[in-house]
């Protein structure tokens, strides 16, 4: 694991307790994808499959989180936040899953960068896919709020 993801599963479990509890792990970050992780063992339902409040969590948070290494990345300090999300589940999910958010592409990131550059704040829209040995069972397109922290 890298700096950056290792700081990342830090403040994950230090500020966002759900991610603890589901024991989200982090796979090394490319610029473009975040790819995060979660046992189906403490993620399961009543039928012994992934628990819906725990796929759409992740899908969530792998969207900020790779944002968030992103901004930073660009930008320095930044705050991510979820505006909007659309979740479809296509079929359950059976084993130990993962969700993998991929930043915009061409002209939208570039769009965001100037946004960020002249306003200091912007949107951007991610797709995450959700997925388990058998494939990718869930897919969640999501708005995200991003702004430049100003320090005194």
């Amino acid at each position: 694991m890298d700096t950056a993801t290792a700081d990342l599963k830090v403040f994950l479990y230090q500020h966002i307790p759900l991610a603890a509890a589901m024991q989200v792990g982090i796979e090394p970050y490319d610029g473009l994808h975040l790819t995060l992780t979660a046992p189906l063992a403490c993620n399961h339902n009543d039928k012994s499959t992934a628990f819906a409040g725990s796929i759409s969590s992740l899908a969530t948070v792998c969207g900020w989180a790779a944002l968030m290494l992103w901004s930073k990345e660009h930008y320095g300090e930044c705050q991510v936040a979820v505006s909007h999300a659309d979740i479809h589940y296509k079929k359950p999910i059976l084993t130990d899953f993962k969700a993998r958010a991929t930043l915009p592409h061409g002209d939208a990131l570039v769009q965001l960068q100037k946004t960020l550059n002249h306003r200091g704040r912007g949107r951007a829209q991610l797709h995450i896919e959700v997925s388990d040995e058998h494939g990718v069972a869930v897919t969640q397109v999501a708005e995200y709020a991003v702004w430049r922290v100003v320090t005194q």
